[in-house]
């Protein structure tokens, strides 16, 4: 059963991510440390000067009071903006351009793209409250040294001639401020008084005559609203009365009194029907009395549309109709009369209320008058203090800038720095390798472990296999049991000749129950024998065998190629033979692509396919003896093996392989791109899935037993799995170290 995906990267899944990928951790890395040390190789050298300049404040002797002079509180990060503005300015930086030659301005485009250059490349550092330095770059070391002296020469120039047009520009901003208050106050002292003369004599007469007014409104308003009632509630009686009239009928005509043409017509129609029962149709008194009936129904009619005087109660409903058409005219009337009285109210209620903020209004404007005669009075003291300074000769407060130490030509280049070039390199490529691999294990729907394919499906875990290493073993503690190497003897068909089996070539396709039996691996698949023996004796207990002496059949299987399932039937039926109580057999059922002869090293031409071929052949010279295991391989090519496996011969052999053997393992070709595992699956008791991690996706695996469809399914094993990975890693390591002797 399929749960929903949970994919999550914990510290130990990062560490195998990192691990298995490191590729793509490394590419990126060696890729932008060579590029960037290339650019910095590249990257012209630039030589950096720079000079101190310091503030000292300017005090003015005072000598038309007797107040002391004060010097200003210097702080040069207060005066940082002004000093970049004059220092910045492009006619300066213009200037040193232009006397040193420094760019060249009829190529560049002209002068504002080298003042912008120039600009920034520019530095303004402050040392303490009352000094600063400025730094130039450049890529020749003496023009850099001139360049940043002659601008720190032209901002004390400039600063010195500022201050002396301070004072000017200081009266002169007096004058403008002065005179601008002056004109504020007449403005408001104007407006003052003529709104004092528009609302003196109004207001008093006005706040009387309006509330006598909102008070004769509010009567009329009542008057009208009483009329309403009085009209709504006789319009709810003739309401009332008007139901009551429909209720006895008002509106139904009366019923009109039986005429003596009626009752003619009446013992006319009795008759008639008196005739009927008992003459037929063609008797000529049936013809006669039926003409006398339509003659009377004819005069009945006649008599109908004479129309009736109306009743009394219907005279006395249309007056009532009439009357309460009328109520509703004239509760219109006054609701529209109140309406417009209320609007009138409201407006005389406005004026009423609006009548106090004139006083306010009064005092608003006499308050902004006295603000603004303070203000002018106070700038006008001091407009009359500096012209009197002025002409004492005083000179204004300030701040003078002066060269402190000048700078001094550079002795080595001081960019660019390509260690530091090459490190930013370096961390973007380990940021752009960790975001590759943070993107391809999100987007691996792969299984790593056995937790996430636990996550996934409630099919069981049978195994989990480690990675298998192909590499040839070294002799130790794991290689040897009692002083002797292990031998796997194989015995051809004929049974003739008897060989040993080179561990050489069990290790390369990865045998590890025969080639390294006390590895983890072959720890793992005697486990998944352990648990196969538990499932047949299970059945038999449970009497699920089709016979008592019937041996199990198990197929082994894989949703796609590569994943590892004839690996892990070749290891599977190993460990099964070697600690099963009765003969084990594995059959070669993959005919598309057979494998198991080349991994065991047989060299044999017959098998299954041969059997199922030709039903006549003898069963014993297919089959050869691998130690304690019974094989029998693919044998010859077919183009079409499904037919042969459907085939009821099939049935027959695996029926007569039961009372031969105690297990059967079938090597089974992958379900998704074969038809041949959905009969194999039906042909046999339990099938186990092969899932190799990180490699099967998760779809995959989906639709692989979608499509097998089978019931018998016992469980996965997991191959190749890193235990890495993992959070109980240790366990294995300590089994490796402890038992296996540290390899």
């Amino acid at each position: 059963m399929e749960k929903s995906p949970n994919k999550k990267l914990s510290a130990a899944g990062l560490a195998g991510a990192l691990r298995r990928h490191k590729l793509y951790l490394l590419i990126p890395m060696v890729i932008f440390a060579a590029g960037a040390w290339m650019y910095a190789r590249r990257m012209p050298q630039n030589y950096r000067a720079r000079v101190e300049i310091s503030a000292e404040p300017v005090v003015p002797a005072n000598y038309l009071s007797d107040r002391p002079a004060v010097a200003p509180v210097l702080n040069v990060q207060d005066q940082l903006r002004s000093i970049r503005d004059v220092l910045l300015s492009p006619v300066m930086l213009s200037r040193v351009i232009g006397d040193l030659g420094m760019y060249d301005v009829a190529r560049g485009g002209g002068m504002q793209p080298a003042v912008d250059e120039m600009k920034s490349k520019l530095q303004i550092q402050v040392d303490s409250p009352d000094s600063f330095f400025v730094s130039f770059e450049g890529p020749r070391a003496l023009e850099t040294m001139e360049a940043v002296n002659r601008l720190a020469e032209g901002f004390v120039a400039r600063t010195s001639s500022l201050l002396g047009q301070r004072t000017q520009q200081v009266d002169n901003f007096l004058d403008t401020e002065v005179a601008q208050l002056r004109r504020q106050l007449d403005q408001q002292e104007q407006g003052l008084a003529g709104y004092k003369q528009s609302v003196s004599q109004a207001l008093p007469d006005r706040v009387a005559t309006s509330l006598k007014h909102v008070e004769t409104v509010q009567q009329e308003i009542q008057s009208e609203t009483d009329h309403i009632g009085e009209a709504q509630a006789r319009r709810s009686a003739v309401a009332e009365e008007l139901k009551t009239l429909e209720k006895q009928g008002a509106l139904q005509p009366e019923p009109a009194a039986k005429t003596t043409t009626d009752a003619a017509l009446d013992d006319a129609r009795n008759r008639l029907r008196q005739l009927r029962a008992r003459y037929t149709a063609q008797n000529p008194s049936i013809a006669q009395a039926d003409k006398e009936v339509k003659d009377l129904e004819a005069a009945v009619a006649a008599q109908t549309k004479v129309s009736r005087p109306p009743s009394a109660n219907q005279m006395q409903y249309y007056a009532l109709q009439a009357e309460l058409k009328s109520i509703d005219e004239r509760v219109k009337s006054y609701g529209q009369e109140r309406d417009t009285l209320t609007a009138e109210l409201q407006q005389a209620e406005r004026q009423v209320d609006s009548s106090p903020g004139y006083a306010s209004a009064v005092d608003r404007l006499s308050r902004d008058a006295a603000v603004t005669r303070s203000r002018y009075e106070a700038l006008l003291a001091r407009q009359q203090e500096a012209k009197l300074d002025q002409r004492a000769g005083q000179a204004g407060n300030g701040i003078l800038y002066k060269i402190v130490e000048p700078a001094s030509l550079p002795a080595k280049p001081s960019g660019p720095k390509p260690y530091q070039i090459v490190l930013v390199g370096l961390i973007a490529g380990l940021g752009l390798g960790l975001g590759a691999i943070l993107i391809r294990e999100q987007m691996d729907s792969s299984f790593g472990t056995v937790e996430e394919f636990e996550g996934y499906t409630d099919l069981p875990v049978l195994a989990a296999v480690p990675t298998i290493s192909n590499r040839p073993i070294r002799m130790g503690r794991s290689s040897k049991v009692n002083g002797t190497k292990p031998r796997l003897v194989a015995v051809d068909q004929a049974n003739v000749e008897v060989s040993a089996l080179d561990q050489k070539h069990l290790k390369k396709h990865r045998l590890t129950v025969a080639s390294d039996p006390h590895s983890v691996p072959s720890e793992q698949y005697r486990i998944l024998a352990v648990k196969v023996a538990q499932w047949i004796r299970q059945d038999a207990q449970n009497g699920l065998a089709k016979a008592p002496d019937d041996g199990k059949v198990l197929a082994v299987t894989s949703a796609a190629g590569g994943e590892g399932k004839s690996v892990t039937a070749l290891n599977l039926s190993l460990a099964l033979a070697s600690s099963t109580r009765g003969p084990v057999l594995l059959i070669d059922a993959d005919l598309w692509r057979p494998r198991v002869s080349e991994y065991l090293g047989l060299k044999s031409s017959r098998g299954i396919s041969d059997l199922l071929a030709e039903p006549e052949m003898d069963l014993d010279s297919c089959i050869a003896k691998v130690g304690n295991l019974d094989v029998i391989s693919g044998g010859t090519l077919l183009s079409n093996p499904v037919g042969l496996l459907a085939s009821g011969h099939a049935r027959q052999l695996l029926q007569q392989l039961r009372q031969r053997y105690r297990l059967i393992v079938l090597d089974s070709p992958p379900i998704v791109p074969a038809a041949d595992s959905h009969v194999l699956a039906g042909l046999a008791d339990g099938v186990v899935v092969v899932v190799r991690a990180r490699q099967t996706k998760r779809e995959l695996f989906r639709r692989a037993l979608e499509s097998l469809g089978a019931n018998n399914v016992l469980g996965v094993v997991l191959n190749d799995v890193n235990y890495g990975d993992t959070n109980y890693a240790y366990a294995y390591r300590y089994y490796q170290r402890e038992c296996v002797g540290g390899r």
